[in-house]
């Protein structure tokens, strides 16, 4: 018996299961590339570029003391945008998720709970994502996209979601809201990154982020409209950002 190359055997195996685990993480660098997404659907960043739409998302609600005031300033402003909700959230505030439907919005799905995928095990992934289609359903939402928190996936992410039925998706643009308290800074954050199939991540709950952070989403809203007005694009929902594209 030749103990070394078994050794060798095994230990190409382990590095082959860790780099399945741990590689997908990458992604979430695709909104520095011009990639729009992955072939096969397994990660998109973008719609495409062909028609003057972008999409608005906001994650971590539904939140009680967040996500209303944003509601109320998309319609004001004459937006449509998307949530990404955690499960746990819309089991207790399944009225908000029905509100944002009721507004014209979009509902998908942001996990179960607000965890790093790449500190849990892949069972837990796996379990994380089942509750969260079990939550979704409970709410009469049948997920299309999910977008993990901290935009960040393992190998077990991809195989879950897949399991789920779910398309990953993530962002070319963000406001990085938990950086300042000022909404100039969020519009300006955004907009370097707003053309045409953009998909900008927002967030309309404090909760796992910075006191104050949506507030300053929110307040950026409005002078966003008009920068959007002023290069002839629309808001729209996700689904309709990559409508029968199959781009």
């Amino acid at each position: 018996m030749d103990v070394g190359r078994t050794a060798r055997a095994a230990g190409g195996l382990a590095l082959g299961a860790l780099a399945a685990q741990y590689v997908p993480s990458a992604l979430a660098l695709g909104q520095w590339s011009a990639l729009t997404r992955v072939p096969g659907d397994l990660c998109r960043w973008r719609g495409p570029a062909d028609r003057p739409a972008v999409a608005l998302t906001f994650d971590d609600g539904p939140d009680p003391e967040g996500t209303p005031a944003v509601l109320d300033q998309l319609d004001a402003v004459g937006l449509r945008a998307t949530f990404f909700c955690l499960g746990e959230r819309a089991e207790r505030f399944d009225d908000l998720v029905d509100e944002i439907g009721r507004r014209g919005h979009q509902v998908e799905v942001h996990g179960y709970r607000h965890e790093h995928h790449l500190a849990r095990t892949p069972s837990w992934v796996g379990r994380d994502l089942a509750a969260a289609g079990r939550a979704m359903a409970g709410c009469g939402v049948r997920p299309r996209w999910y977008r993990p928190t901290y935009g960040q996936l393992t190998g077990a992410t991809l195989l879950a979601a897949r399991r789920q039925g779910w398309q990953l998706v993530l962002w070319s643009a963000w406001g990085r809201e938990w950086t300042t308290t000022d909404p100039a800074d969020v519009l300006f954050t955004v907009s370097r990154g707003l053309r045409p199939g953009a998909i900008v991540l927002l967030h309309d709950s404090d909760r796992f982020g910075v006191p104050g952070m949506a507030r300053v989403a929110r307040g950026a809203l409005a002078p966003l409209a008009e920068e959007l007005a002023r290069r002839g694009l629309t808001a729209v929902t996700l689904d309709q950002l990559v409508a029968s594209t199959g781009r």
